[in-house]
């Protein structure tokens, strides 16, 4: 179906469901209780259960709109205010995902999950870096990785932050990573700066939020990786991993995403965007989808 029509609001996307699953994000710890892993069969059985992506048409387009002044000026307040060299390493000879790499562990070793303590109107990475920096208790999956995402654009890699979701309705529980473009590999790779991971494939390839979908439906195995310095993490113990691949089964159901590559796209924000969710075919986030559009064409939504 085609609902296109800017976003303004973030809670007005893909009806009351995602409202709800957005506040949890918002104010809810991502991690939850045991009915993730309980459930893991029958989360698994949802995905094999769904139709194929269709090649719909679908109308949004996907814009560019990286304000260079502003990227500068990310840099400098990072370098003076957190000893980030964001110059350097743009300089670098590391490829693409070591720079994603080592931003996601800059943001996961200053910023822990947890539950936020204050409402901010103004969300980008300089207003996040000050809130934590007030709160060292950290703040949850969705201002993570919206803080990655604006340190990769201010250096120019191309990436998204992305709301996973769950298909059951009732259960508010999502999560939100980074997808980054490897131009290296002309691939997407996931990365968790939350939950201080990311999936690998069949020999060690990175994986992408829509492969790793479809190797939870083929029932091929994939793994679940800690970021360099956290293998004491709990996600790094036996427990942990299996708690994330129970996770991840639950929440591949169905997506959303920014049609625009900037800075402050949500909060107090000024560029053109289109909010856009991938779903099954036959599954129904339209009763309330103001502002959204709802598509089943996977390829165009995660385009490149």
């Amino acid at each position: 179906m085609e609902l296109k029509k800017h976003f303004s609001k973030l809670g007005a996307a893909c009806g009351v469901f995602f409202a709800a699953a957005l506040i949890s994000l918002l104010f809810v710890s991502c991690a939850s209780t045991n009915y993730i892993e309980e459930n893991y069969d029958a989360n698994v059985q949802k995905l094999v259960s769904c139709a194929p992506y269709t090649d719909e048409p679908v109308e949004f387009t996907s814009e560019y709109l990286v304000d260079e002044v502003r990227a500068a000026e990310i840099r400098e307040y990072f370098k003076a205010n957190a000893g980030l060299d964001l110059d350097a390493l743009a300089a670098s000879e590391k490829t693409t995902w070591e720079k994603a790499v080592e931003l996601a562990v800059f943001v996961a070793k200053n910023i822990p999950h947890n539950n936020q303590k204050e409402w901010l109107q103004e969300r980008n990475a300089i207003t996040l870096w000050e809130y934590s920096r007030r709160f060292l208790s950290g703040f949850n999956c969705r201002w993570h990785s919206t803080i990655l995402s604006e340190l990769m654009l201010s250096i120019g890699i191309k990436n998204r932050f992305i709301t996973c979701l769950p298909e059951d309705k009732d259960d508010g529980d999502c999560h939100v990573v980074n997808i980054v473009w490897l131009p290296e590999n002309e691939q997407w790779a996931m990365i968790d700066s939350d939950m201080v991971e990311y999936v690998t494939g069949e020999g060690g390839k990175l994986l992408s939020l829509a492969e790793m979908r479809e190797y939870v439906i083929v029932g091929k195995p994939f793994t679940v990786n800690v970021l360099p310095g956290f293998e004491n993490s709990w996600v790094a113990a036996e427990s942990g991993l299996k708690y994330m691949q129970a996770y991840w089964a639950k929440n591949l159901y169905w997506f959303a995403l920014h049609s625009t590559y900037g800075f402050d796209l949500e909060g107090t924000r000024t560029l053109p965007d289109t909010y856009v969710c991938l779903v099954p075919p036959g599954y129904d986030c339209s009763d309330s989808s103001n502002g959204s559009v709802v598509t089943t064409n996977a390829v165009a939504f995660w385009g490149e």
